[in-house]
């Protein structure tokens, strides 16, 4: 077990994420019935084996905790970029095309 110091805007599922564990793993080590009663500067159990990859690779150990994401949560964070790029470049020609059909409307005059 290591112990981790629960920071600012953390929840459960964010500390079970970094760990590679579930939030029940987590709720049954410290005992805690809801998952949403715990305070900030509380210490958890995290329960991880001696040599698991969350204590030999910290998530990017040069953040504060507070401003890690957990994996799914940036691939999520991309994949949503990257729509609404498309979505702003699909507007982009739109209105190009109605620039252009403003114009020649105006050239008619």
């Amino acid at each position: 077990m290591i112990r981790h110091i629960v920071q600012p805007g953390e929840t459960l599922w964010s500390i079970a994420a970094r760990y590679g564990l579930s939030v029940e793993a987590i709720m049954e080590a410290n005992r805690l019935r809801d998952p949403n009663q715990f305070d900030v500067g509380q210490v958890l159990l995290v329960p991880v084996a001696p040599f698991s990859p969350a204590q030999q690779f910290p998530v990017a150990p040069f953040l504060p905790v507070q401003q890690q994401l957990p994996m799914p949560r940036i691939f999520n964070l991309e994949r949503r970029v990257t729509r609404l790029e498309r979505e702003i470049n699909r507007l982009d020609r739109r209105i190009d095309r109605l620039e252009d059909r403003v114009r020649r409307l105006e050239q008619r005059r």
